[in-house]
């Protein structure tokens, strides 16, 4: 089974969407982006739906600080971490909020992505393959090459492989069924203008349901 979480989200209407159609993790990005929210708002809108999905922080080089403030108000499921962030930090901020802690790992860029795997396997939860893009943290809505999956999900062994980046309903069977990934994460590939497509949403989330019963074997080994 591949499990979708939407990123970005901004208002209620999306929210209750996201629950009525009942994806996996909801992300709110805490972090400098035309998406962001501040800790009030998250906390606003997940107390407006009951029963949401589960809540997935996005930073990007948080201070602790800034963790604190935000999690004190808000009910996060999971730290995702999108910057430059020391497998020591991660692990502190694992200990410090006893929550699961992704680390989003670039894919296209200098760095080896399956040996940066390597670095961080003991002190996070999850990795998350993004595109590289050196003028910004996440959030290109590009696609990286997605030949480099297989590669990647032998390398994060137990630990979940997320696929995020130029992810939507036209490609998102490809992604699925030749790939079987375990978790996707998409936000612009899911708008329109900048802002959440509930169209788009929908026919995003039922072609991945569509392709359920062919991971079912893969969900049984992962």
């Amino acid at each position: 089974m591949t499990r979708v979480k939407i990123c970005g989200i901004k208002r209620i209407e999306t929210l209750e969407l996201l629950k009525e159609l009942a994806v996996d993790y909801v992300g709110f990005v805490f972090a400098p982006s035309k998406r962001k929210v501040d800790a009030s708002t998250a906390k606003s809108l997940l107390s407006a739906v009951p029963n949401h999905p589960p809540a997935v922080g996005v930073f990007v080089n948080p201070a602790l600080a800034e963790l604190d403030e935000v999690i004190e108000q808000v009910p996060l499921a999971v730290i995702q971490l999108h910057g430059q962030e020391t497998p020591e930090y991660c692990q502190q901020v694992r200990e410090r909020f006893s929550l699961p802690v992704w680390k989003a790992l670039a894919v296209g860029g200098e760095e080896d992505a399956a040996a940066e795997i390597e670095r961080y396997a003991d002190n996070v939860d999850a990795f998350l393959f993004d595109t590289y893009d050196p003028s910004q943290a996440g959030g290109t809505g590009k696609r990286f090459s997605w030949e480099h999956i297989p590669h990647l999900q032998v390398a994060c062994k137990e630990k979940a492989c997320i696929i995020a980046g130029g992810i939507n309903a036209g490609n998102v069977s490809e992604l699925v069924n030749r790939y079987q990934a375990r978790v996707i994460d998409v936000s612009s590939g899911v708008e329109t203008d900048g802002e959440k497509d509930a169209e788009k949403i929908k026919t995003l989330v039922e072609r991945v349901k569509a392709h359920e019963g062919s991971n079912d074997n893969y969900a049984n080994r992962a």
